[in-house]
């Protein structure tokens, strides 16, 4: 089931956030769980923030926990793609939503990835086959805090695998035609 997902980390693949008991964000930095073909994942952690630290410093931090160190471009789109096959590498369209407010902080809260797969070649035995791949950041406004006051925001990432496989239709492309054709003089005796 592994291997579909590369990249040049140290894991070889794209790898998530990995959920602890502590749950703490700065703690567990740098510890991440490899994303394995066909299973959904969601992890997650809490940031504890003071009035203290800026909203750019903190924006930048929240950011590089989510994608991690060295968020892959593209992902491979079969298991065994190798790195010079430019055409079996699919990229990665990494989205950033947030609402559009001037003079207000935008901390992103999620990252969430979207694999798009379907089902190639023999109806028999069909391969895994990445057909798209989107990361969405999601962000959010971040109001300020009272002085001295401590808040804790939660940070996540979430990976879905969805089929995108059209099934397969028994039949014919189009309706067989009989084209029968008698001889000219079939029926010369009794005409």
């Amino acid at each position: 089931m592994s291997g579909i997902i590369q990249t040049m980390n140290r894991y070889g693949q794209l790898t998530v956030l990995r959920s602890t008991a502590e749950q703490d964000c700065l703690a567990v930095e740098g510890v991440r769980t490899p994303v394995l073909f066909g299973y959904n994942v969601q992890s997650g952690c809490k940031l504890r923030l003071t009035r203290t630290i800026t909203c750019p410093l903190v924006a930048e931090k929240v950011k590089n926990l989510l994608k991690g160190q060295g968020f892959p471009d593209y992902v491979a789109s079969f298991g065994n793609s190798q790195a010079q096959d430019v055409l079996d590498w699919v990229p990665i369209h990494f989205i950033t939503q947030a609402p559009h407010l001037k003079d207000v902080c935008q901390l992103p809260l999620a990252l969430v990835i979207e694999v798009k797969w379907t089902k190639y070649g023999s109806l028999l035995n069909p391969q895994a086959k990445i057909v798209n791949v989107t990361a969405n950041l999601i962000s959010s406004s971040y109001p300020k805090t009272d002085s001295g006051k401590e808040r804790t925001i939660l940070i996540s990432t979430a990976v879905t695998f969805v089929d995108v496989s059209a099934p397969a239709e028994a039949g014919f492309r189009a309706r067989p035609t009989i084209n029968a054709k008698l001889p000219f003089n079939f029926f010369f005796p009794f005409v």
